[in-house]
């Protein structure tokens, strides 16, 4: 009897007890695909939590009272939940995980030629991606490219660090990339930035450092890869327009238009879809620019496809061919009339009409028989069609192919090596009136071997270019690098890597006139050679729902026979006695190799984005310092410097730029700003600002009117400020107001190219 008492107490002990607890179930699933998780944790108190099953279906018995219960699990963003429990009570809560975009984590290709996570890269690396480029309401990739801290682009020339200075449209330092292919123009290696298809872009990858040794000839100073989307399992068709109108400058005497402000306009169309195991991307951009220079008017037309075929009965297989089509026509603009009223005025004999057509074909076939192995096989047709109203033209072609091979052993090293050829043929009347040819054929190789959190990176290109059937200067080139992971969300990384650029067609063979503009060829002209060293820091962050990443490092870049433009008499050597008729014939502008480069500076930069609530943000930007000097700048004499000033600065460079893009949005509103400062440039060729002379020193004439009086008034150095409001009208509906030189501010980079004064637009998007 006494054993039954002490057994019902016991029962009615443990059945009083449970009473007094609460039960809490159901099921967690992912916000976007709806799909239910398992393997989430399901924490309340410490020492009491459980884990989702494979449905999802979590249960949790609980004390009564008040309780905070957290739902986690890698790579989604946490959810606290409060709640009060009454005794006994069953409550059934349903949970929706939010993935969480690791910026840290983000997979990029360029900096290795394979996927890997950009805290992993051993070079500076920066990343714009597709929503970026449409929420600042970007017209062009150039206009991203100068969103990114280091880049400037000079008149469509890119530079990064203070690598490139200002060479007249012809012979980038910097490698531009579609899909991971060139897309210079064979004959001058310069960007035709609007005829990159920024309607199906995914992301830009910029490389700051020499990447010749992956890239070739024009990786000297970096890379940009553009790359292109390819099709969701849904059908997406995506449609953008929109407009503006120039607002009237500060000055008003710089005003030419009258009473009716010049605008433009256009429209952006995308559609993809997967059909069975084809892919398709086909794309429509139309635009029309009344410029904001007189006469400097451009209308274009660009059609853009790209197809892939998944072949079914053999797995990791798959063929296409991308492509893109522009006609465009307009005005260009050169040199102004003069620095005080006529900056956006064109000057006499400057002022010229062009018909230009541009066509891309890129086939490739690409085989991945298991998860670490592939073989890619690409091609690539560029041809650029250039015509003007004085009867000049230029028809340029250019033919790539390029084997890869990737493989990755055991998941500690990984092999990328390829075979690489390209041939250009140029006809212009800006080269002499002469047939040119150019090509080149390369071998590389990179392995990247892993040694627990360290990372060891080794690679090697040899190439053999040659101009007119003429071997020029070739040789092999390393690079090589290491990261460290330092601890959870810290990498330290260092590299060396050479470069080299082969001098262009253009460069060698320029023979023309433009105005009174005299330009010289050069066919002895050299390669440029050079170096890149960096040590940098990529530090991770993640608090509640903010993650991101500072990026700093320390960079030094080296080059020799560096290739200039340089102002001058280029007598020929049959030419004894020259007259003043000779003077006037052979006095101009030609390519040399005059100098070397030694650049020196730091970079800082902050990734974040984050959510709290209905209020999302993002931050992007940094700082970047650069010293970019001559070494030989105090053994030269006085005479030979064709610089502005006597100062022992590269022309064209800044010592300081900083650029900060920012977006906020709460519920259907959203709002940004992209802020771009640079500091003085304080030289520039001598040439631009002196009068041109006589053998006895008598000045004759002025290359580029009052362009010395307005830096000195000017050239204090600048920032510009574009604001962007928008809201969303229906679900995938978004109409946006952008003031672009929102403080109307009057600026230039490269002489006598005044930027424009403040511009309004609007702008629809919707995506089915």
């Amino acid at each position: 009897m006494k054993k039954f008492l002490v057994a019902s107490l016991l029962i009615m002990v443990i059945i009083s007890a449970t009473a007094q607890k609460a039960l809490i179930k159901g099921r967690v699933f992912d916000a976007i695909t709806g799909e239910p998780m398992p393997g989430v944790n399901v924490v309340a108190v410490k020492n009491s939590g459980t884990v989702t099953d494979l449905e999802g279906n979590y249960k949790l018995q609980l004390d009564a009272g008040k309780i905070k219960i957290t739902f986690s699990i890698v790579g989604y963003n946490k959810v606290i939940k409060s709640l009060e429990l009454e005794p006994g009570e069953t409550l059934t809560l349903n949970i929706k995980l939010e993935p969480r975009i690791e910026l840290l984590n983000e997979i990029v290709i360029s900096a290795s030629r394979y996927d890997q996570r950009l805290s992993d890269v051993i070079v500076s690396m920066d990343v714009v991606d597709a929503s970026q480029i449409e929420n600042t309401h970007t017209l062009s990739i150039e206009e991203a490219a100068q969103q990114v801290p280091g880049v400037m682009i000079l008149d469509d020339q890119a530079s990064i660090r203070g690598g490139n200075g200002y060479s007249y449209g012809v012979g980038s330092r910097v490698l531009l990339m579609l899909d991971e292919l060139p897309f210079l123009t064979g004959a001058s290696s310069e960007a035709k930035w609007n005829f990159l298809p920024i309607e199906n872009i995914s992301s830009m990858e910029v490389i700051k450092g020499a990447s010749s040794a992956l890239y070739g000839s024009s990786a000297l100073n970096g890379v940009i890869n553009i790359r292109t989307a390819y099709p969701h399992e849904k059908p997406e068709t995506h449609i953008s327009l929109f407009s503006g109108i120039y607002g009237n400058p500060a000055r008003s005497e710089i005003k030419w238009w009258g009473m009716r402000n010049p605008t433009y306009s256009g429209m952006r169309f995308n559609h993809t879809r997967m059909a069975g195991p084809f892919d398709i991307t086909a794309g429509i951009t139309l635009q029309s620019d009344q410029g904001y220079r007189e006469n400097e008017t451009e209308q274009f037309a660009r059609i853009s496809i790209n197809t892939r075929y998944r072949f079914p009965k053999i797995q990791g297989l798959s063929a296409g061919i991308n492509g893109n089509y522009m006609r465009s026509q307009g005005g260009n603009f050169l040199i102004w009339l003069n620095g005080h009223d006529g900056v956006y005025r064109p000057a006499n004999n400057f002022d010229q009409r062009f018909d230009n057509t541009r066509l891309n074909l890129d086939p490739f076939v690409v085989y991945i028989p298991n998860p670490s192995e592939r073989h890619s096989l690409r091609g690539r047709f560029f041809s650029v069609t250039y015509q003007n109203d004085t009867l000049s033209h230029t028809y340029d072609n250019t033919y790539f192919s390029e084997y890869q091979y990737y493989k990755n052993f055991n998941n500690n090293f990984n092999l990328v090596a390829g075979l690489s050829t390209q041939y250009v043929t140029s006809n212009s009347t800006f080269f002499g009136r002469q047939k040119h040819s150019a090509s080149n054929h390369a071998f590389y190789v990179q392995g990247e071997q892993k040694l627990g959190r360290l990372r060891l990176t080794l690679g090697a290109r040899y190439e053999l270019y040659r101009v007119n059937r003429n071997t020029d200067d070739s040789r092999p080139l390393i690079r090589t690098g290491l990261n460290y992971q330092a601890n959870t969300a810290t990498f330290l990384r260092a590299s060396l890597g050479q470069g080299y650029r082969y001098p262009s067609i253009a460069e060698k063979y320029a023979a023309t006139q433009i105005g009174a503009l005299r330009i010289f060829p050069n066919p002895g002209l050299k390669a440029e050679k050079g170096w890149n060293a960096e040590v940098g820091l990529k530090q991770g962050f993640h608090y509640e729902t903010l993650n991101g990443y500072i990026d700093a490092a320390f960079f030094l870049t080296e080059y020799r026979n560096m290739i200039e433009f340089t102002f001058g008499q280029f007598y020929p050597d049959s030419l004894v006695n020259p007259t003043l008729l000779d003077f006037f014939k052979y006095t101009g502008f030609k390519a040399e190799n005059i100098s070397k480069a030694r650049i020196t500076g730091f970079e800082i930069t902050l990734t974040a984005m984050g959510k709290k609530g209905n209020l999302d943000y993002r931050l992007s930007g940094g700082y970047t310092y650069t010293n970019p000097t001559d070494p030989d700048f105090d053994k030269r004499p006085p005479e030979q410097n064709t610089a502005s000033t006597d100062k022992n600065i590269l022309k064209y460079r800044f010592y300081h730029s900083a650029k900060w893009v920012a977006d906020v949005g709460w519920k259907k509103l959203s709002a940004g700003f992209t802020f771009d400062w640079h500091s003085p440039m304080i030289n520039i060729d001598k040439a631009f600002e002196d009068s041109l002379r006589f053998p006895n020193g008598v000045a004759y004439a002025v290359i580029v009117p009052g362009l010395k009086e307005y830096r000195q008034k000017h050239n204090t150095g600048d920032f510009v400020v574009n604001l962007r409001l928008s809201i969303d009208l229906l679900k995938n509906s978004r109409f946006s107001l952008i003031i672009n030189n929102l403080f109307n501010r009057e600026y230039m980079t490269r002489p006598a190219d005044v930027a424009p004064p403040r511009v309004f637009a609007i702008q629809y998007s919707l995506k089915i």
